[in-house]
């Protein structure tokens, strides 16, 4: 699986994962607050209809005493009876906490139901209050049940998405496999016939050659280039992984123009000129990756670029910039120009790696790209040359 695929799959699943732990959480927290209040409702109804049955056998007392024998009994509950001040007058345990006001509340890790009533003979008592045990144990259980299946749906969620995302990307995978083996085939089919060409061009003269004749060699350099331009593209692209760089102090000035006449045949066939501003800079790097780097730049600048056109190129203070007076980019599509086998312009052709290659280079050794471009005036390109981790 190649890096982008898995970084794309990585961030699917995740966002699936984190999407739908959020949708259970939401149906947990209703869950569990449904289910609080079924408990306490269950528990005021049992205290409520206790509280009745002790309250019919007790009505008839004349005295505590009475009332304390007819006193119905139940493990859950424990009940005491107070006077209009909300004194004691009988409990059913010691340390019976005087409850604080009517109706039903928690207090000290306890359930309380607390209601006035009438005797119809010892006014004396005027409430009646029931304690009960606190619905946290049962709660407890609730919320230990929705963690185990938060987690076991979670583990399940990830792995089914997990695979059916691997089976989804499948054809894709397929498609782009093809891509690349034929990218691969197609590279090592043009070595052959580039090398012919580029040593035939090399053996003729120009004071021997007729002026016509001058002309189509002239072209003739000019689409060799081009091919050996995007041949060495591909065939980076296809040895990446496998080539090993080898770091040495670089005179980026020397490299930079360099390049530039090399791709001036290219620049003059559309009457482009160039402007520069070189000043020297020294960076450790391959020189065969900054080349890659300065030729895709400089390739795009005169490809995207209108016919007498100026591309600008300054390089100071550790950063290099290519600026064309080109067609532009859209702004909705500055995001996705780095994007292997992307194109913004059909017209032009290519393969959509150029730019790839660039920000590959760039972020093995740390360097920033920006991009600023403006529909029909042009795009400049900057790379700063000073590693982000300095």
């Amino acid at each position: 699986m190649l890096k982008a695929e898995r970084a794309s799959l990585i961030q699917f699943v995740l966002l699936f994962v984190i999407l739908n732990t959020l949708f259970l959480l939401t149906l947990s927290v209703l869950y569990y607050y449904y289910q609080k209040n079924i408990y306490y409702e269950l528990r005021q109804n049992s205290m409520l209809f206790y509280a009745g049955k002790v309250y019919d056998n007790i009505y008839s007392a004349e005295s505590v005493e009475e009332m304390r024998r007819h006193v119905i009994k139940d493990p859950r509950f424990e009940i005491a009876f107070l006077d209009k001040h909300k004194r004691v007058l009988f409990a059913s345990s010691t340390g019976f906490d005087v409850p604080i006001r009517e109706g039903i509340f928690e207090f000290k890790d306890h359930l309380y139901q607390m209601e006035s009533i009438e005797m119809k003979s010892l006014h004396t008592v005027r409430y009646i209050a029931i304690r009960a045990d606190s619905i946290e144990p049962e709660l407890a259980k609730t919320r230990e049940a929705i963690y185990i299946v938060l987690i076991f749906s979670t583990l399940f969620m990830t792995l089914m998405i997990y695979t059916l995302s691997k089976l989804f990307l499948r054809p894709l995978r397929v498609y782009i496999g093809k891509l690349d083996r034929f990218i691969r085939d197609t590279t090592h089919e043009l070595n052959t016939p580039l090398s012919i060409i580029s040593m035939s061009l090399e053996r003729l003269r120009e004071e021997e050659l007729a002026p016509k004749a001058l002309k189509h060699t002239e072209r003739i350099t000019v689409a060799l280039r081009t091919i050996s331009h995007l041949y060495n593209d591909l065939t980076f692209l296809t040895l990446y992984q496998k080539t090993r760089s080898y770091t040495h102090t670089i005179d980026l000035s020397v490299l930079l123009k360099e390049r530039i006449d090399y791709f001036r045949p290219l620049a003059d066939a559309k009457k482009i000129s160039f402007e520069l501003d070189i000043h020297s800079v020294t960076i450790d790097a391959d020189t065969e990756k900054i080349a890659r780097i300065i030729d895709n730049l400089l390739s795009n600048a005169i490809k995207y670029n209108k016919r007498s056109g100026t591309i600008s190129v300054i390089l100071k203070e550790n950063a290099l910039s290519v600026s064309d007076t080109g067609i532009g980019i859209p702004e909705d599509k500055l995001h996705d120009i780095f994007i292997r086998y992307s194109r913004f312009d059909d017209a032009n052709g290519g393969f959509g790696i150029g730019l790839n290659i660039v920000r590959m280079i760039a972020a093995e050794y740390g360097f920033a790209i920006d991009v600023e471009s403006k529909i029909d005036e042009g795009t400049t390109f900057t790379l700063n040359l000073t590693p982000a981790s300095h």
